[in-house]
């Protein structure tokens, strides 16, 4: 701190201007001001005392105080000015008084004061309503309004608008220096090609040169896969990144590398919902409506192994720590080995999806609308809680450092959620792509996680950023919908599937020629090793034995 100190001492020493002590009163104040809100205490103090300036005028520090104690009354009797700025104040003042009677609970005093609100501002006025009607969803609705839930910020808050609603005398200097900072943050973004959007986030420092990571985004085609036999519908990468498994609206799977290309044409007689990799890229298994998950061996595409222990449709699988979970319909998740053993089974409800970190089991319920979070141990019984939504999740995934969810709930409207797997809190909402009815996949991007990525029905690929609620880009993928993303962290590579029978991949660098791979190696039938179809048979007392171990058991 007293590098600032010592800097900040030289600087206030260096100014001269025209031999104007009012002028660099001003001056002084605009950088108390700042150094204040970056919290050097320290160094605002000498300067103070050096320049025999202070922070704020009488007036304002009055003003300020009055703000902080909640007295409204007394703060409309000290300002005076133009109607127009005087209606848009007292609509915030009264708007904060709302959201402390609320807070009291005084709910009849707060419709009283909702209706004087929704004259000047019908639209907001109706999501200050819902505090009193939802009041359990009064954190996403402090998000929504962009105002923070503790009283004292709020107020704080409230003293800055006001500020900067004002554009004359010692209340000008706070929107001065605002307004210079902007202008000097706006000259570095422009220089910048992906900060088009007017309301980019500024966070930035003037000390250093603006650098954003706007460049890890794929946004180059490198690769063109095409000659698969109907829609793609699923498009993954592999753990390495080296293969990529494709699953058709035909039922057929594909296991592609730039190299080598095989199908396997009617790997189930219904629709394939999932494919995953093993740890070591060396199998592949899927999972159908067929009530079947395969297991394919990747270099030579042929089937090694068939589970059909799952009595109804198979919607999910993961793979954690050499082991394969299943889950679907049938109301209980199996946990697999390698070779089709049925290791373990935990009783749940209908599963779309399964999604696995070091702490916690994940399992998106198909017939509610919730994450239910469970302990990840050799048990899989303590569920820690419910990550509750409003509409049905269409699609669901976790990023790479595991501290981050985002769920796909645009089965009406398009929007994604982001929540915090350490809080359980909702975070951010995106919105901008096109969904009409179609399941689009989501995912996380880059090495640190920073964008969420999502197809749209308008086969555009949108990115947000995860550390705020702005889109950060679009690419132009596909001349029809986008089905499936998968961004690999490691390769940085973006892999996207549509309707248009392609799969493409993304890279961040220049492309000089895209690489077109037709599809062309094919197995008619797939072809079953020597290991065949496991189908496990137990006898009447393994059965009675689990029936009442699963009577025993919570549903998740």
């Amino acid at each position: 701190m007293q590098v600032y100190d010592n800097l900040a001492l030289q600087e206030v020493q260096s100014i001269s201007i025209d031999d104007s002590p009012e002028r660099l009163k001003e001056i002084v104040r605009m950088i108390l001001q700042e150094l204040s809100q970056m919290g050097y205490d320290d160094a605002c103090k000498i300067l103070e005392d050096e320049s025999q300036t202070k922070l704020d005028t009488t007036q304002m520090s009055e003003l300020k105080e009055s703000f902080l104690n909640g007295d409204y009354e007394n703060i409309l009797q000290q300002l005076d000015f133009s109607d127009m700025i005087n209606r848009k104040l007292q609509y915030e003042i009264q708007k904060q008084l709302y959201l402390e009677i609320v807070q009291q609970r005084n709910y009849e005093q707060a419709v009283n004061l909702l209706r004087q609100l929704s004259e000047f501002n019908e639209q907001e006025s109706q999501v200050l309503a819902k505090m009193i009607f939802l009041p359990e969803d009064a954190s996403q609705l402090y998000v929504q309004l962009g105002i923070p839930m503790d009283q004292r910020e709020q107020r704080l808050q409230l003293y800055q608008k006001t500020l900067n609603l004002l554009n004359f005398g010692d209340f000008s200097l706070k929107t001065q220096f605002d307004k210079v900072i902007d202008q000097s943050l706006e000259y570095q973004i422009k220089r910048c090609p992906y900060h088009n959007d007017s309301n980019e986030n500024k966070n930035y420092s003037l000390l250093i040169d603006h650098n954003c990571q706007s460049y890890q985004i794929p946004k180059n085609n490198s690769i063109l896969f095409q000659g698969f036999d109907d829609e793609v519908w699923i498009a993954k990468f592999s753990n390495s990144g080296t293969w990529i498994g494709c699953a058709t609206k035909k039922n057929s799977i594909y296991i592609i590398s730039k190299e080598q290309q095989q199908k396997i044409s009617k790997a189930h007689q219904m629709d394939i919902n999932s494919l995953v990799f093993s740890s070591d890229d060396k199998l592949l298994f899927s999972a159908s409506n067929d009530k079947k998950i395969n297991c394919y061996d990747v270099q030579t595409a042929q089937i090694k192994v068939t589970m059909s222990q799952h009595t109804n449709e198979v919607l999910c699988l993961a793979y954690f720590k050499n082991q394969l979970f299943s889950g679907g319909v049938d109301g209980w998740i199996g946990i697999w080995q390698d070779n089709g053993k049925l290791v373990n089974q935990i009783k749940s409800k209908v599963v779309k999806n399964i999604l696995l970190t070091d702490q916690y089991l994940l399992l998106h319920n198909a017939a509610i609308f919730s994450i239910t979070v469970i302990e990840n141990d050799s048990k899989f019984n303590k569920i820690i809680t419910h990550m509750e939504e409003q509409e049905l999740i269409v699609s669901s995934a976790v990023s790479q450092n595991q501290q981050f969810l985002v769920l796909n709930v645009s089965k009406e409207k398009p929007k994604l959620h982001l929540w915090s797997l350490k809080t359980f809190q909702k975070l951010h909402v995106f919105f901008g792509f096109q969904v009409k009815g179609i399941e689009m996949k989501c995912c996380f991007g880059s090495k640190k996680d920073n964008y969420v990525c999502v197809g749209s029905q308008d086969g555009k690929v949108y990115f947000f950023n995860k550390n705020n609620q702005l889109q950060q880009n679009v690419i132009d993928g596909h001349n029809q919908p986008i089905n499936f993303v998968d961004w690999h962290s490691q390769t940085a590579q973006l892999l996207t599937a549509s309707d248009d029978k392609t799969v493409k991949i993304w890279i961040q660098d220049h492309v000089e020629q895209q690489q077109i791979i037709n599809i062309a190696n094919e197995y008619d039938q797939p072809i079953n090793s020597q290991q065949g179809e496991i189908v496990e048979e137990q006898d009447d007392q393994e059965d009675e034995e689990y029936q009442q171990q699963s009577e025993g058991d919570q549903s998740f």
